[in-house]
């Protein structure tokens, strides 16, 4: 079976087969869950019941697509830049009415 193991402090693709792990792909920098709430505190949104479920239903009221910075090597992605845009927009665009936080 192949795995998406996801955690505040980790998130690896992996598989497990003839009693081995074999991980097929890693965040380089900060993990997915950790992206996810710190995404969250940027743009105001609470972590009640988690913050991928409300930014995910924030997201469906959004007008514009923004594009984000994303890094892969190999197999291997990094978050940092995403999270650095996120809070750019967040002081900028979101403050200034260009954007909301739903875009």
């Amino acid at each position: 079976p192949i795995v998406l193991y996801v955690s505040g402090g980790n998130t690896q693709v992996l598989a497990y087969s003839q009693q081995k792990y074999r991980i097929f792909g890693e965040t380089i920098d900060i993990a997915v869950g950790n992206t996810l709430d710190r995404f969250a505190r940027v743009v105001g949104l609470p972590n009640d019941p988690n913050p991928g479920y409300n930014i995910e239903q924030s997201a469906k009221k959004g007008k514009t697509l923004i594009e984000l910075p994303i890094v892969v090597k190999g197999m291997d992605i990094s978050l940092s830049g995403i999270l650095a845009q996120v809070t750019q927009l967040a002081k900028t665009q979101v403050k200034a009415g260009k954007i909301t936080t739903e875009d």
